[in-house]
């Protein structure tokens, strides 16, 4: 970057922080905690939050914590008359959980007061719909997400194995646009050691795919709601409000994933996301689908080898069934703010949100080369950083027709309940997808059939936000 630029760049910072101060040094003395995650778009702002001091006087201390567990830590930190973290990091699924329970801040008002401050038309809209509750913004995109595949493009592009592939599948090896393609493709480029890839014979087993089967946290539940989306299946009986993930297109959507098990590492029952993404980042993968959050390590060297060593991975949006157009898959890894901090406190936790989500921060963290799965429609359709980061035009693109995933207020209990019976199928140890289906389904309906249907149906309302209305 020229000097000309990073001064124009740090002059933007400093004016954006000012203005979502209001005054020079106004929070002088507050001090915020931030409970949160060692996602990227929390380690590429920790180190610098001293800058966030420096112009408005507000220390702020960010402590990482492993994905397990997490929202249970939010839970007692919400519940406390006085807490010890202001700023909350939340995935969107929490969303409906932390909403019903009154633990985070409405930042409505607030958004549409500085709309022009924060940029919000800039914001890819389903970023803004992943972080609503029955309609009300209560936390704000600091990554935005859609599931996606990632694929080695230097394989795909050698001639031999195009060759091979098109002898044995009868069409060309290109990116995936079915599930079907995607099984064949893991399929064929599963090598064992000694056998040959790209014209080198290998030293140890080569995987054509590498997705998340364990049960922790619900792991596999992220890569299983894609595939059951594609295939025409959703969460909820839209008459009753009740768990509905028993229908055939569940079923054939879990009988898929058990499919790809002999693509897939030894180790599948237990890997989870970081575990999982490791593969393709390692190069030791041919092609893997899972969020953008972790795709942006694809074009880092101090993060993914394939990077170091030039290996080349190309970009795709994540299958269909059957090929036709399917809403995107989308997440958001957002920050909120403790509804139980004073009133200063909250004051001060908005400038920050504003400060480390602004469009100049993340133009900086893009032109850095540092990368975050952005959500701000400027940076990602800019050619410069498109050509830098091809992902960006899949993450823009897939976007258009997107829809927002699970929101349920009982969404821990779908995410243990299914995680669990899912992975037992992948295993062996249930016989069918039907029976794994049917135990999860009626184990959360266990407990939601005790709440009134009206309730049950309010919960899975995805009310527009009203940050969006014009």
């Amino acid at each position: 970057m020229s000097f000309m630029r990073t001064v124009a760049l740090t002059a933007a910072l400093a004016a954006g922080a000012a203005g979502a101060a209001n005054a020079e040094k106004q929070f002088e003395g507050v001090e915020l905690k931030m409970l949160g995650i060692g996602d990227t778009s929390v380690t590429r702002l920790a180190p610098i939050v001293g800058e966030f001091e420096e112009l408005t006087g507000a220390k702020v201390q960010i402590d990482m914590f492993p994905y397990p567990g997490l929202i249970d830590k939010i839970i007692i930190e919400a519940s406390s008359d006085k807490p010890s973290y202001q700023l909350l990091w939340v995935d969107s699924p929490w969303v409906g959980m932390l909403g019903e329970a009154g633990a985070l801040e409405d930042l409505t008002d607030l958004a549409k007061r500085d709309a022009e401050e924060i940029g919000l038309k800039d914001i890819v809209p389903i970023q803004l719909q992943e972080n609503t509750w029955q309609g009300r913004l209560l936390a704000f995109p600091a990554s935005g997400m859609i599931w996606s595949t990632n694929y080695r493009k230097d394989l795909y592009e050698n001639a031999d194995e195009m060759a091979n592939f098109k002898a044995k599948y009868g069409y060309d090896l290109a990116a995936p646009s079915t599930w079907a393609q995607y099984r064949d493709q893991a399929e064929f480029f599963t090598r064992k050691a000694g056998d040959t890839l790209a014209g080198e014979t290998l030293e140890k087993d080569f995987y054509g795919n590498a997705q998340a089967f364990s049960r922790v946290a619900g792991a596999i539940t992220h890569d299983y709601f894609p595939i059951m989306r594609a295939f025409g299946g959703d969460y909820w009986d839209p008459g009753t409000g009740l768990c509905a993930m028993t229908g055939e297109a569940h079923v054939k959507a879990a009988e898929f994933m058990k499919s790809l098990v002999p693509s897939n590492p030894p180790d599948y029952l237990g890997l989870m996301w970081d575990l999982r993404t490791g593969y393709m980042e390692r190069g030791e993968t041919a092609l893997s689908s899972y969020w953008s959050v972790r795709t942006v390590r694809l074009t880092n060297p101090a993060e993914a080898m394939v990077a170091e060593k030039g290996l080349v991975v190309g970009y795709a949006p994540s299958p269909t069934a059957d090929g036709a157009p399917q809403p995107t898959y989308t997440g958001a890894l957002s920050f909120g703010i403790n509804s139980k901090a004073s009133d200063k406190e909250k004051e001060a936790a908005w400038a920050f949100i504003k400060w480390g989500t602004s469009e100049a921060m993340m133009r900086r963290f893009a032109e850095e080369g540092s990368g975050v799965s952005q959500f701000r429609k400027s940076i990602l359709s800019d050619p410069d950083l498109q050509a830098k980061y091809p992902y960006y035009g899949v993450l823009l693109s897939a976007q258009e027709n997107a829809k927002r995933r699970i929101f349920h207020p009982f969404y821990q209990d779908v995410e243990e309940n299914f995680g669990i019976e899912l992975n037992k199928y992948m295993a062996g140890e249930t016989e069918t997808a039907l029976e794994a289906l049917t135990t999860a389904c009626n184990a959360v309906n266990s407990r939601l059939k005790i709440f009134p249907e009206e309730m049950r149906l309010r919960w899975i309302d995805d009310v527009p936000a009203d940050v969006l209305k014009d």
